[in-house]
Formats: structure tokens, C-alpha cells, sequence
């Protein structure tokens, strides 16, 4: 057996440090009181509503967060360099969260090695954990609902249910050569291919670093609470920010690699994880 160095993938651990997790996939529709599922893979599963019995719905309404407010600690957090191939995947399905059909950057791109990412105008909204306690408390959970008998019932799976959302309308990206000296993209290319519905703007004289900034806000980060159900009452306690919780959603651009995977190639990633070769 050969021990093998695994590098961590910085797309979905970036913002970890702030407390945050990533959504892989970044689109609208994610809020807080929403559960995730974690057992073979990490998943979005909805609102937490939908454990409720029907009747309970009505009499039990769900906190709503609070108004949102600029998330300055994350705004224009950059990940590490991403191979160009792999970083452009993830920058295709940001465009195509924000309204624009992006079938190929890669020739935009053409002269890149690499690139980094950065959300700005970013924004957060919450719940408090006290409030959601409070939600918990007085519904009736649909125990035969095969989700819910997974989820809060099985011995191999956990669940999390979100309090905190970050939101943003604008990605940066920058690009770099091998040597990690700026690379200037063709902006009139670039636009081009995105359309009308994104504002495609440089940050700089070389072009190497451009901002895409779409009509509306996207959910791409989050932070968590593990819930559980011991006997007949609710547990609900912190969770560390992991890469192990970034999710996707099905259906919603296109899918990262599962467990097991090769991991993209990754530049100036920092800690290792490790793996066995057998």
C-alpha cells in the first residue's frame, strides 16, 4: 500500500474558513430552513416544511429570515488557481445560474492555465437558531415519509438544515499562464458568448481579470445547524463547515465529480488530505 497525497479541491472548501460551505452548483431557490442529506453523497432535500404533517403547516409557520446584509468577511474571497478546463466547468454553471447559456469558453480562454474565482456583491441572510428551535418544537413530523425515515431515522446518514445563505449577482474571474503571469482575455469574445443578460466588465487594463455580473442574486454558499431526532424530540447543534457538506442539485448545470472521482488538478491548494493506493 502506497500512501498517496490527495489534494482538497478549494472550489468547495473556499470559504470554509469563514465558517461557510459551498454550493457547487449556484442557483436560486436555496434558503435558509432548507434541509440538506448527507449518507453515500451530500444532497439538497427542500424546505424543512415538507417533514411536517399537512395539518401542521398552517398553524406553525416558518421563521422567515432576516432582512439581508453585506457579507463583507467573504466578498471577494478568491479560491486557490483551478486547472483552466475544470474552472471553467464551474464558471459555465455560475453564468448559466445568473440567465446566460454559455456552451464554451474554452476558446476565450485559450491562453489560460488557470483561473481563480470570486463572488462580490455579496450578501447574507439568516435565521436564528433559537427561532428555528422554536419551529421545531411544535410540528409533527411525517415518519412515513421514506426521506424523513432515512434521514432522522438511519444509522448512516445525518441531515443539516441551513440558517444562513450567501447570495451574490457577480463572479470575478482572473486568469493566469503557467508561470502565473496575467493572461488578457478577449472581452468582445467573451460577450459574445454569454449574450445580452450579463454585464461583462474588466477589472483592469490587462483584461486578465473579468466581472460578470448577472440581473439577479444566486445562492452559493451556506452555513449549517446537524439536526437530529433522539426518541421523540429534536437535536439540533453546530456543525463545522466542510467540503464534505457542498452540494449540488440535480437537474441544475453540470454535475461535479462523485466520491472516488479523480480530483481536478489544483494549484498552491495548501493541506493535504490522504489516500491509499491498494
Amino acid at each position: 500500500m502506497t500512501p498517496l497525497p490527495k489534494k482538497k479541491d478549494p472550489s468547495i472548501t473556499f470559504l470554509n474558513k469563514f465558517g461557510y460551505n459551498v454550493i457547487k452548483l449556484p442557483r436560486t431557490g436555496i434558503e435558509p430552513m432548507d434541509l440538506i442529506g448527507r449518507d453515500q453523497v451530500t444532497q439538497w432535500l427542500g424546505p424543512i416544511r415538507s417533514v411536517w404533517d399537512p395539518k401542521d403547516i398552517a398553524k406553525n409557520p416558518e421563521p422567515l429570515p432576516g432582512p439581508a446584509h453585506p457579507a463583507s468577511a467573504v466578498n471577494g474571497q478568491r479560491t486557490d488557481a483551478l486547472e483552466v478546463s475544470f474552472g471553467l466547468s464551474i464558471l459555465a454553471n455560475a453564468l448559466a445560474a445568473f440567465g446566460a447559456t454559455v456552451p464554451s469558453l474554452n476558446a476565450a480562454y485559450k491562453d489560460a492555465h488557470s483561473v481563480q474565482f470570486a463572488y462580490t456583491n455579496v450578501t447574507s441572510s439568516s435565521v436564528s437558531p433559537l427561532l428555528a428551535g422554536n419551529y421545531l418544537a411544535n410540528g409533527t413530523l411525517r415518519t412515513d415519509n421514506p426521506v424523513v425515515k432515512n434521514y432522522f431515522y438511519g444509522d448512516k446518514s445525518r441531515a443539516f438544515l441551513i440558517m444562513e445563505v450567501l447570495k451574490s449577482n457577480s463572479i470575478t474571474v482572473s486568469a493566469t499562464d503557467s508561470h502565473g503571469a496575467d493572461v488578457g482575455i478577449s472581452l468582445p469574445a467573451v460577450q459574445g458568448l454569454v449574450g445580452a443578460k450579463l454585464d461583462v466588465k474588466p477589472s483592469g487594463s490587462s483584461n486578465s481579470t473579468i466581472t460578470f455580473t448577472g440581473p439577479g442574486a444566486v445562492t452559493f454558499g451556506f452555513s449549517v445547524q446537524q439536526i437530529a431526532r433522539v426518541g421523540d424530540e429534536w437535536a439540533l447543534h453546530g456543525a463545522a463547515a466542510s467540503g464534505d457538506i457542498a452540494f449540488g442539485v440535480p437537474g441544475f448545470g453540470v454535475a461535479a465529480p462523485e466520491d472516488g472521482a479523480p480530483n481536478p488538478l489544483v494549484f498552491d491548494t495548501g493541506e493535504f488530505d490522504c489516500c491509499v493506493s491498494i
